[in-house]
């Protein structure tokens, strides 16, 4: 159940800071009209992940042994695959918050933000459907109450942050959610070798989370430790 927690959090944490940065831009361009578009399109995004995550859990749930154990095992590869591009995409897009301004001031028709608000919702439930179905042989009312409360929770810290006076710091906070991410990422990872070579062991396992791991963490702070050695050069001088 935390695992699903967290994911969702994580996941549901994206799409509702998207989406309210989406709402908050269209009241700077004097375009308060369009909001009713971006909460449509919201709402859509998440009536059809619902959907398609319950039919895709039932389904998967119907496996038996070997088929089962491939299944979760090509999931988990699929959802650590993801969390490898999640820490790619923030290490080359540091300002998020400009990034979908800029969208939204390049796309300002009530369909152009739709579709943003629906792709921006769905692409995080489709990846949510993704990390559930690596949890296949979980009680599936566990893995949907921690969907549950991942996303009220995530929606609760987003209304905090943009209806109070806390500067907000999308690379940081989100910094900080691909750290524990990675770690999700290399146990998923280790474990999907074990699913496709049983023999491999504990030592197998290890390797695995080791090898993900490593990379991910030096990808994601690779800047920050630069960062950190040119000012540390420059108190030195």
């Amino acid at each position: 159940m935390w695992s699903s927690l967290f994911l969702a959090l994580r996941e549901g944490l994206e799409a509702a800071l998207i989406i309210g940065i989406i709402l908050i831009h269209t009241t700077k361009i004097n375009r308060n009209d369009l909001k009713s578009s971006v909460y449509f399109g919201a709402g859509f995004g998440l009536i059809v992940s619902v959907i398609g995550g319950f039919i895709g859990f039932s389904g998967a749930q119907e496996m038996e042994g070997a088929s089962e154990e491939w299944f979760e095992g090509i999931m988990m590869l699929a959802a650590s695959g993801l969390i490898a591009y999640f820490i790619l995409w923030l290490h080359r897009n540091s300002d998020v918050s400009n990034s979908v301004a800029s969208k939204v001031s390049s796309n300002t028709s009530r369909i152009s933000l739709f579709v943003l608000a629906f792709l921006s919702v769905f692409r995080e439930g489709l990846e949510l459907m993704i990390f559930n179905l690596t949890q296949i042989s979980q009680h599936a009312g566990l893995v949907a109450a921690g969907n549950i409360l991942g996303i009220i929770l995530a929606v609760a810290i987003t209304v905090v942050l943009f209806k109070t006076a806390v500067k907000l710091n999308l690379s940081v906070l989100f910094k900080v959610l691909g750290v524990v991410l990675i770690f999700l990422g290399a146990e998923m990872f280790g474990e999907s070798l074990l699913k496709f070579y049983e023999d491999g062991g504990e030592l197998l396992e290890k390797a695995g989370f080791a090898l993900f791991m490593l990379p991910s963490l030096y990808i994601l702070l690779k800047n920050d430790l630069r960062r950190m050695r040119v000012t540390r050069k420059q108190a030195d001088v």
